[in-house]
């Protein structure tokens, strides 16, 4: 199922692709980095669809599932940063460069914000 949603994402069809992966979230409530992923992965249809406030939410939850998830830090640091929270971008950009010092661009991130 993870690898159709995937398919479906790199169609485009993001609200196709959002329904995919939240029927993926269902799959195993037990698994963390499992349900981490699939957080993140609902939260960067929901951005392309343009609901930046579901995606952070949905980015809230994938860290609880995985608090050192530098990727959803990163990601949840570029909505605060589009919706002009720019302390919260900054905390998060900092706490994953913290995890992962060179990935995802966040030292640029981390500047900008």
């Amino acid at each position: 199922m993870k690898e159709e949603a995937a398919e479906v994402f790199k169609s485009g069809d993001f609200a196709k692709a959002l329904d995919a992966h939240q029927k993926c979230l269902e799959l195993d409530s037990m698994n963390g980095a499992y349900n981490a992923t699939m957080l993140l992965n609902i939260s960067i249809c929901q951005d392309k669809l343009g609901d930046k406030r579901e995606a952070l939410y949905s980015l809230n939850k994938s860290i609880k599932y995985n608090p050192k998830y530098a990727k959803a830090l990163v990601k949840r640091g570029d909505m605060h940063l589009a919706l002009e929270e720019y302390n919260e971008a900054v905390r998060d950009y900092s706490e994953a460069s913290e995890y992962d010092s060179n990935g995802f661009n966040v030292q640029a991130k981390l500047k900008d914000a």
